[in-house]
């Protein structure tokens, strides 16, 4: 089942959906240059660990892998003639309250990781074009943000060119371009951006809208090779269909993200026409 969107499916920013769909990206991703790629080149798959600690709150629900030293069981019926051992009955009080114990709260740790491609030139294992695709953690407030933030600003300085994928509707502006100057392409949903490290003062945008196909971008090799052309709507297809959202998503429901006004509208008549949702008349 393809989806019914022309672009990008705002549904699959549900956090459901969102890690799966980012690990099968980078994947199909790098299936789709290496068809490009000069031999000279390797295209490489990395992955960005961050352990969270977050403290437990009294409504958190924690949910931990516990291997008891004591288990109760049934046992299976002993077949006739078979030597069994003779338990011996020890008499324990039964209407008694157990002690008060010591609580003890822990920080419970999680590793995260994110995927990202890395394109090296083989002939000197150089680093040449990074290749990331924004993930929700990415931009928001907090240990992701401030270590992607990092990473990128190392790349910018780094001699390395830096392809930033920004599909998602929510959280704060990320890639590298400066926000002020995408002022008069708005609006947008999201937002690919490419820098080459040997044009320091330049980024090649491109907008993405709901009521869009996705963009072919070029993607940037080192100076004296010609781009490749990566089309993020053709992996976007491959990545929907192997992932079998349409099968789990509701687009009888709201998506998962704030839309304009327009795009609502928009979305609404796409849905309706796809038999996807029904008219206000119908669900009355």
């Amino acid at each position: 089942m393809p989806s019914p969107f022309p672009g990008f499916d705002p549904y699959l920013e549900d956090e459901r959906f969102w890690h799966d769909f980012h690990q099968t990206f980078i994947v199909v991703v790098r299936e789709f240059l290496n068809h490009q790629l000069p031999p000279r080149y390797r295209i490489r798959i990395e992955e960005r660990a961050l352990v969270m600690t977050e403290p437990p709150e009294p409504s958190q629900r924690f949910e931990r892998v516990v291997y008891p030293d004591i288990a109760i069981s049934r046992q299976a019926p002993q077949p006739a003639g078979t030597a069994t051992a003779t338990a011996t009955a020890i008499e324990v009080e039964t209407e008694v309250a157990a002690d008060e114990p010591v609580i003890v709260e822990f920080l419970a740790e999680t590793e995260r990781r994110q995927s990202f491609i890395k394109i090296f030139d083989r002939t000197n294992e150089r680093l040449v074009t990074v290749i990331e695709l924004l993930s929700p953690s990415n931009k928001r407030t907090g240990e992701w943000r401030t270590a992607y933030l990092q990473k990128q600003f190392s790349y910018l300085g780094g001699g390395v060119n830096l392809v930033e994928i920004d599909l998602l509707r929510q959280g704060k502006h990320t890639v590298a371009v400066p926000e002020y100057a995408l002022e008069r392409i708005k609006p947008f949903y999201g937002i690919v951006s490419v820098w080459r490290f040997y044009i320091r003062n330049r980024f090649e945008v491109y907008p993405v809208r709901l009521q869009e196909r996705l963009p072919r971008i070029a993607v940037p090799l080192l100076p004296e090779d010609k781009d490749v052309v990566l089309d993020i709507q053709w992996v976007f297809n491959r990545c929907y269909d192997l992932g079998r959202y349409g099968l789990d998503i509701d687009y009888s429901q709201p998506p998962p993200v704030p839309l304009t006004d327009e795009e609502k509208a928009w979305l609404e008549k796409l849905l309706r026409e796809k038999g996807l949702r029904k008219a206000e008349s119908e669900g009355t």
